[in-house]
């Protein structure tokens, strides 16, 4: 793996961290206090869906930490994974992971036990994420949070008088599945116009396209017409000053903030916190502001400070570390 920072040497005993992404494995090891010791990340390679290729991810995940561990000189305490999908809290079993081959039939869980024969934690990486910001990150101190991971999906952490809230089997947080538009596109969760037909990096993707059929002047339809372009492609333009991808990214905030003035409504937050894709955060944190301040009722807003993450792509890693030293 690509070979990151890392600060300085302890003797005590450090949590490894593990946030699968979908595109890429970042794996790190974590002080109690949340300092990172080291950390990696690399894409993971998979040839479909199929069981095949979910047994090569677990594969892979499991030798990412095995390599973490031997390169660490403090003993391990215990191993944290965070997963871009839902984690039943009881059986530990992965019940939906959308953007990558699913991992459902795997007991990942007794395998890492096995593996390792060390305390294991699996959470939802926005989960993960969102404890991390309480721990030592922006939100640091906020009793009621709720944490939004923006990219290939739309997750998001709730915390609640302090506690990380996972509702009855762990999957609270599903707000990429909140409805807002009645007459929207099917998800793949099932449902017509949630919040992820309009507001994850495919559908932006999607919906630029479309709207490059009536404008031509934008620096992507050269790029369309080259080899298609990403949501990174999206952002980099926008960036660079070109209208019609601020215009995109500045709607994307304005579903995002849509739903995010319900949530306050329903309750009363100190703080959302906005993360996923760093670079997209300064287009997408003024316009979630400007249209949950439209939306939501004055009151509960004016209590709620909504602010960019601070924590960058290690956020889901040190979070998913921390919560398996706690559950030690």
């Amino acid at each position: 793996m690509a070979q990151g920072e890392a600060t300085e040497a302890t003797t005590e005993k450090v949590f490894i961290g593990v946030d699968l992404g979908s595109h890429h494995i970042r794996v790190g090891a974590v002080n109690p206090t949340g300092q990172v010791l080291a950390f990696r990340r690399a894409p993971y390679t998979v040839a479909g869906e199929d069981a095949d290729s979910a047994r090569s991810l677990a594969d892979q995940l499991l030798e990412a930490v095995k390599g973490m561990i031997a390169e660490q000189s403090a003993p391990i305490a215990a191993i944290g994974v965070g997963f871009p999908g839902l984690v039943h809290q009881t059986t530990h079993r992965i019940v939906k992971l959308p953007h990558a081959p699913s991992l459902g039939n795997l007991d990942l869980y007794q395998e890492f036990e096995r593996a390792f024969r060390l305390p294991i934690a699996f959470e939802n990486n926005a989960n993960a994420a969102a404890f991390a910001e309480m721990a030592r990150g922006v939100a640091q101190g906020v009793s009621d949070c709720l944490y939004l991971s923006i990219g290939t999906g739309i997750g998001a952490g709730l915390i609640l008088d302090g506690t990380l809230r996972r509702g009855k089997s762990g999957f609270a947080g599903e707000i990429g599945h909140l409805n807002i538009d009645p007459d929207g596109l099917e998800c793949a969760c099932g449902s017509f116009g949630c919040l992820e037909t309009m507001a994850s990096a495919p559908n932006i993707v999607r919906r630029t396209r479309a709207r490059l059929q009536r404008d031509s002047t934008s620096s992507l339809s050269r790029l369309g017409a080259q080899r298609g372009f990403t949501y990174d492609d999206i952002i980099t333009a926008a960036h660079s000053g070109d209208d019609l991808a601020r215009l995109m990214m500045r709607r994307t905030g304005h579903f995002i903030g849509t739903a995010v003035a319900d949530v306050i409504n329903v309750l009363n937050l100190s703080m959302v916190v906005i993360g996923g894709m760093p670079a997209a955060r300064p287009f997408l944190v003024p316009a979630i502001i400007e249209e949950a301040q439209r939306r939501a009722f004055a009151a509960a807003f004016e209590d709620c400070q909504i602010v960019a993450g601070e924590l960058g792509e290690e956020a889901g890693m040190i979070g998913a570390a921390l919560l398996a030293g706690r559950a030690r």
